[in-house]
């Protein structure tokens, strides 16, 4: 049960077969349902009891007992959610992970498949955070990027930051002769 606790503590919703996933196990769904018998601050998030989450105070407990792990371990654990919600076309939980991991290049890919998606339906607080959690050398390698993190700063009440970008994004097109 500790094992199981643990890696699932990097998630904000459990279900039986993202659980198994990233814990590498496969009885994600009689340990779901342990837990909840046992009243150990799990709460169901429907009815049908496929969806649950930690209480926020046991997850803030078990991440930072897991954080005790080591880096190495949560970063894996991480991706492996990464990989589970990109499997699943849930592409924005995906760059969430990724970032968490860090695995910044996945991100990046991640994020150039979704911008567009996440512009179309008014997340451009979210966009801009994804973008600003990247380091500028992954930016600078993917212009396209350079001039998303343009147009977020722009939309999001902060143009004048805007213009060094796109003049970055014009260089870094330039040096890859783009």
């Amino acid at each position: 049960v500790r094992g199981f606790l643990l890696a699932t503590s990097v998630l904000e919703g459990l279900s039986a077969p993202l659980c198994d996933a990233v814990a590498a196990r496969s009885d994600g769904q009689a340990m779901l349902e342990r837990i909840d018998r046992e009243n150990l601050f799990v709460v169901a998030l429907d009815d049908e009891r496929r969806w649950y989450r930690y209480h926020h105070l046991f997850a803030d407990f078990l991440r930072s007992r897991l954080g005790r792990e080591g880096a190495r371990r949560v970063a894996d654990l991480h991706l492996r959610a990464s990989s589970w919600y990109e499997e699943h076309g849930q592409i924005v939980e995906a760059i969430g992970h990724a970032l968490s991991a860090p695995d910044h290049e996945h991100a990046a890919r991640l994020i150039e498949r979704e911008v567009k998606q996440a512009w179309s339906r008014g997340e451009g607080p979210t966009v801009l955070g994804w973008l600003e959690a990247l380091p500028a050398d992954v930016k600078r390698r993917r212009p396209r990027l350079l001039l998303q993190h343009a147009q977020a700063r722009a939309l999001t009440g902060r143009p004048d930051e805007a213009a060094p970008l796109v003049q970055e994004a014009e260089r870094a097109a330039d040096a890859a002769g783009a």
